[in-house]
């Protein structure tokens, strides 16, 4: 068993059998596709087994490693929610036209911005309910009503 830190909020897509595939970056670039034979929470943490590392030794190898799971296999959002990666590449408009293109999405636990490059300049809004209008992720379209002198504050 080995600890796991999850960066996805549904625990669902780790269950039995699920496919999964391992990586390590760095010099080795090692990669194998298993699957996980165990996943639970365990004092406090996640622990998983996979299929193919059978002992210490062998987990101690990929310490620093992540543990991906194919898109194709992860589920709808909900009615109303998107997944962050939806919102790369979406414009973010104020009444008074775009600001930029979203080029990142930076979760820092109960902060959450959007990082817009517009035509080379860095700009971070909070991804905050209260500034929101709309998001169209289909149409890659973000509405917002920012505070004045916001985006001045915020550029980098």
């Amino acid at each position: 068993m080995v600890r796991v830190r999850i960066e996805f909020d549904d625990s669902r897509l780790f269950e039995a059998g699920q496919a999964v595939i391992l990586t390590l970056e760095g010099e080795s670039g090692k990669r194998v596709e298993t699957e996980i034979e165990v996943f639970r929470f365990q004092h406090g943490r996640w622990v998983t087994k996979l299929k193919g590392i059978d002992s210490i030794s062998e987990a101690e190898k990929w310490i620093g490693g992540r543990i991906w799971i194919p898109k194709k296999d992860w589920p709808e959002a909900e009615e109303g929610s998107f997944y962050s990666y939806d919102l790369e590449g979406c414009t973010v408009y104020q009444e008074d036209g775009a600001i930029g293109t979203v080029v990142e999405v930076l979760d820092y636990g109960n902060t959450t911005l959007l990082r817009l490059d517009r035509e080379g300049e860095e700009i971070l809004v909070p991804f905050a309910r209260s500034f929101l209008k709309k998001i169209d992720t289909g149409g890659k379209r973000i509405d917002v009503e920012l505070p004045e002198g916001l985006i001045e504050v915020n550029k980098k």
